[in-house]
């Protein structure tokens, strides 16, 4: 409602004139709406339209208004509220105007009371009375001081009071899921709701049980990080019980932290030792002043009689007369054994009860007593000097539990979770106990990222019962995250209430809701949230406009007052992003210079994401960055074009085609496309990007030299060097890795020019290099501080040379190393074709199993890639790995695979399959076949530059010759094979070269 300033005349806050003298309303305070939470309960009665046939219509008129009045009253008493009266059906809210967190039980307490008043009421006013009630939870949009809301929860809970049938209560999902614990309900068929797009499940309420708690708690948790506490309230307690006097203990924590699972550590330790009473202050109802003491003293019967007599009575006795008369009580009881009284849930109780305990606690003496409160710190909102100055009182504080206590009760109360879901379970509790187990709760059912609405309704309860100033402080808070700062709050709270903001911080830690934190911006401290929920919840409450708005101010903020931060691309863009995504939402326009800020920034920290090879973060960057951009332009033609690239290394090139078609379309982008499309090609078509190469390449490197575009230049020379490395010339293709690199370093592209120098390692590792020449180029590479995908080259490299003098363990670990690095950093094509060297360490190790499994894996993710070219090399490597396995069906499919995936011009997979062709030959006993295959081996192998290969392949040919008995020829193809080894440095070879001649010799002799 808005309250009109000329007349003070009340009128809807959707109205835009006052209802009482017509002043517009527009200029007036706007009216805070919030997101919440509530719990909508539509009741109808069935068979009116009957019923206005049988009666008169005044009388039907007089059994309605009753009828109606004894909703109103019974959902009032549950503290709903009746948004309106429809005909015959009341729809009622709980949650509008106040959440509480217990909204979702009132309102099926309400429902359940509706069906046990109605039959009554039918016979008082002599007719027949039948309903039907729909309860549902959900978010909706309220305005403060309104009870109009907007939602789906509301439509479903419309919709699932139509399904139930005459007298039934039907509970929607998350309705159910927040009572369960108190009721008993019968799951029905999924429901198809009119205007839901999958069904909605639906439960029928059969019973309630009235004296259910707000929260279901589990007696079975483990008691652990608690023990520092718990030695505090046995002090206490020893001392009650050594001095024989009264004690005031209170034991404060938010909901869920750990209060009675100490409370029950402490009773169980005592047991038959002392005489305990217990009772729990109620949330609301009629009556509950001394309800607590009401339920601690009824179980002592006719002891406790007078004194529960006078508690009930309502006024028999003064105030002082009964606070006397429980004292007496208490300490007669204690007199015969020590006593402990222990009220919970204190920050509920009103002013009168609090006023008693301090009576006895400050009056009682002669007897031991224990009086132990346990309650939240509002408590001491309402009741700041509580327990303060008396002598014989203790206050704790439970603080969330540790990371190692965590860790423990994790391990017993989440058995049968896999690993990941115990973790996130632990971090979104961040050490409260009853969060820990709700999160586990709602992991066993298949969902880890949801909060569980327990949770939602606690906190969502506790920040509504803040003042609208702290909220709005905390809101503030919540758009920067879970640290924030309190520069940044007064910028967005606005220069009227910026003053207040610092005693609104304060009383927010007090209130243990946010906890002072090193500040990172500025010089103004800064604070976090106690619990990532709570900054959640603060955030949802949030309408989707105003976050939109304080997102924008918030960029607005950090760009003027955090320029030094090393993450200001990549925040200020999240939170441009988020105000264009909640206007798109809302269908309102987005102001293109809003989107294309956003998109800048994105842009910029997906740049930075590749220069330090983090390709998983460099695409999510720029795929979020070309989603923000209009649908023409250069600046979409510019990210898409870099998404393409981020897209083609990390191997999917699905989404490429269409990328690339953008960027060809804009002269500034069309070249640096096009030479994308071959290097695309390369990897599913090589053949065609071969050709494509050889007929465009020359021209264009002649244009780009012209434009002196040298980032495009080193594009251009990448795909120079992967036409010769499919061709597997690999001195050729390191000239124009190292071209590629210098281009890349005067454009400034560190990323390009790691990738260019990481090409160049990889012809050190597989050509003409000799070894020890290669190691010391890599040292030197290395010492020019690498980033890491420059150093997974390396490592790959270095893994390489130590296979080639014989140390198999460093190989494998070596190599083994920078396939893991290159898989995190989202290059899963270059990972799956590092992993071929592992097949070749294997095999050259006398471990072919090994190798299999390596490769098989490669080639796993190569196929799912739909990559081509690497591929062929991976099943060639695999044929040579089964081969050796014995397993020559295997071997020769994969000779047949790896043929037909690769290029015509691709020497190495021929260099590699045919020797193995050959092999299987000479194993079937044909010799002739045999050497045809071997010697075009040697034959394909000597188009590369690839000297190990060479070798191989020279090798096998002498053992083809060597088995046909031509002795002689044998020892010339091994002599050849020897020099190729010797030439590279590759000592296992040239060792089994040293043996075949050894062998040839002697057979000679």
């Amino acid at each position: 409602m808005v309250v009109c300033d000329r007349c003070g005349v009340e009128s809807p806050g959707t109205f835009r004139f006052c209802g009482g003298c017509g002043a517009p309303l527009e200029a007036q305070a706007p009216v805070r709406e919030t997101r919440k939470v509530v719990t909508a309960l539509f009741c109808d009665v069935v068979g009116s339209t009957t019923l206005g046939e049988e009666i008169d219509p005044e009388a039907l008129r007089a059994v309605m208004q009753r009828y109606f009045a004894e909703m109103r009253a019974t959902i009032e008493r549950h503290g709903g509220t009746v948004e309106k009266f429809i005909g015959d059906a009341v729809v009622a809210l709980f949650g509008v105007p106040q959440i509480h967190e217990d909204d979702a039980l009132r309102a099926v307490r309400a429902a359940a009371e509706i069906r046990e008043r109605l039959p009554a009421l039918a016979a008082e006013v002599g007719v027949v009375l039948r309903f039907r009630t729909g309860v549902n939870t959900g978010s909706v949009l309220a305005s403060e001081g309104d009870t109009l809301t907007v939602g789906d929860a509301m439509n479903v809970a419309a919709r699932l009071e139509q399904t139930a049938g005459e007298g039934e209560i039907v509970l929607g999902p998350e309705t159910y899921q927040l009572v369960r614990h108190a009721v008993e309900a019968q799951p029905l068929e999924p429901l198809t709701l009119k205007g839901k797009s999958q069904p909605v499940a639906a439960f029928r309420l059969i019973s309630l049980d009235a004296a259910a708690p707000v929260i279901a708690r589990r007696h079975d948790t483990p008691f652990v990080g608690r023990e520092r506490q718990l030695r505090r309230l046995r002090d206490g307690w020893s001392r009650a019980v050594e001095e024989s006097g009264c004690h005031l203990f209170t034991l404060l924590g938010s909901a869920g932290v750990g209060k009675s699972r100490l409370v029950r550590e402490l009773l169980g330790d005592i047991g038959e030792d002392a005489t305990m009473l217990s009772g729990r202050c109620l949330y609301y109802g009629e009556g509950i002043t001394f309800w607590p003491l009401i339920e601690a003293l009824t179980p002592l019967g006719a002891h406790g009689q007078r004194v529960l007599d006078l508690l009930t009575a309502g006024g028999a006795a003064s105030a002082d007369e009964l606070f006397l008369e429980v004292r007496l009580l208490l300490e007669s009881l204690a007199a015969e054994r020590p006593l402990i009284l222990h009220i919970d849930d204190l920050q509920w109780a009103e002013a009168m009860l609090l006023d008693l305990i301090d009576h006895v606690a400050d009056l009682s003496r002669g007897a031991p007593i224990l009086i132990l409160c346990t309650a939240r710190p509002e408590l001491l909102e309402e009741r700041p000097a509580w327990a303060g100055g008396k002598l014989n009182a203790t206050t704790v504080l439970l603080e969330p539990l540790g990371d190692e206590a965590c860790a423990a009760l994790v391990e017993r109360l989440g058995d049968g979770l896999d690993e990941q879901a115990r973790a996130r379970a632990v971090a979104a509790s961040q050490g409260n106990p009853l969060f820990l187990e709700e999160m586990i709760a709602l992991a066993r059912e298949g969902d880890s990222d949801s909060v569980p609405p327990t949770i939602q309704a606690l906190l969502g309860a506790r920040l509504e019962r803040l003042a609208t100033e702290d909220r709005e402080v905390l809101e503030c808070g919540a758009i920067e995250g879970e640290v924030f700062h309190g520069l940044a709050v007064r910028a967005l709270v606005g220069a009227a209430a910026s003053g207040e903001v610092e005693p609104r911080l304060a009383g927010l830690v007090r209130k243990e809701l946010i906890r002072p934190h090193p500040a990172t911006i500025g010089d103004d401290g800064a604070f976090r949230f106690r619990h990532l929920l709570i900054r959640d919840a603060a955030y949802d409450g949030l309408p989707k406009a105003v976050r939109a708005d304080l997102h924008e101010r918030f960029a607005d903020w950090l760009e003027e007052f955090a320029l030094d931060l090393a993450e200001l691309d990549e925040i200020a863009a999240w939170h441009l992003e988020q105000a264009v995504r909640y206007r798109r939402e809302l269908g309102r326009e987005v102001e293109p210079a809003l989107a294309r800020r956003a998109a800048g920034r994105l842009e910029t920290a997906g740049r930075r994401a590749g220069e330090r090879s983090d390709v998983v973060a460099a695409r999510s960057f720029l795929e979020r960055a070309f989603a923000l951009t209009g649908e023409a332009g250069e600046e979409r033609a510019r990210i898409a074009v870099e998404l393409a690239a981020t897209l083609i290394d990390a191997g999917s090139f699905v989404a490429v085609e269409d990328l690339l078609r953008i960027a060809e379309s804009r002269p500034a982008t069309a070249a640096v496309a096009a030479l994308h499309r071959i290097v695309l090609q390369l990897h599913v078509d090589p053949d065609r990007a071969l050709a494509t190469v050889e007929a465009t390449l020359p021209g264009l490197l002649d244009e780009l030299a012209a434009l002196d575009d040298q980032r495009a230049l080193a594009n251009a020379r990448l795909v120079a060097f992967r036409s010769h490395w499919v061709r597997s010339r690999a001195q050729p293709a390191g000239v124009e890795a190292l071209l590629a690199a210098e281009s890349a370093r005067a454009a400034g592209d560190e990323r390009l020019r790691a990738r260019a120098l990481g090409e160049y390692v990889a012809t050190l590792l597989f050509g003409p290099e000799p070894a020890q020449s290669m190691r010391a180029k890599l040292d030197a590479i290395a010492a020019d501080s690498p980033g890491p995908l420059l150093a997974a080259f390396i490592g790959w490299a270095r893994g390489e040379a130590a296979r080639m003098a014989g140390d198999y363990d460093d190989a494998v670990a070596l190599v083994e190393h920078s396939v893991e690095a290159m898989r995190a950093m989202g290059l899963d094509v270059l990972a799956a074709a590092a992993a071929q060297q592992l097949g070749s360490v294997y095999v050259a190790a006398g471990n072919p199993g090994g190798a299999v499994i390596a490769l098989e894996q490669a080639d796993a993710v190569l196929t799912g890639l739909g990559e081509r070219s690497y591929r062929s090399t991976v099943q060639a490597q695999l044929a040579r790995a089964h081969e050796a396995c014995g397993e020559r069906a295997a071997a020769r499919a994969a000779v047949e695979l790896a043929e037909e995936l690769g290029s015509a011009d691709d020497a190495i997979n021929f260099a590699i399959t045919h020797p193995v062709r050959a092999r299987l030959a000479l194993a079937e006993g044909n010799a002739q076949a045999a050497e045809r295959w071997a010697r075009s081996g040697v034959d394909y192998a000597f188009k590369t530059d690839f000297l190990s290969f060479r070798g191989q392949a020279l090798l096998t040919l002498a053992q083809v010759l060597a088995a046909s008995g031509r002795g002689g020829d044998a020892t010339e193809a091994a002599d050849k094979a020897l020099a190729e080894f010797e030439a590279k440095g590759d000592q296992p070879g040239a060792g089994q070269a040293n043996v075949l001649l050894a062998e040839l010799g002697a057979a000679s002799a």
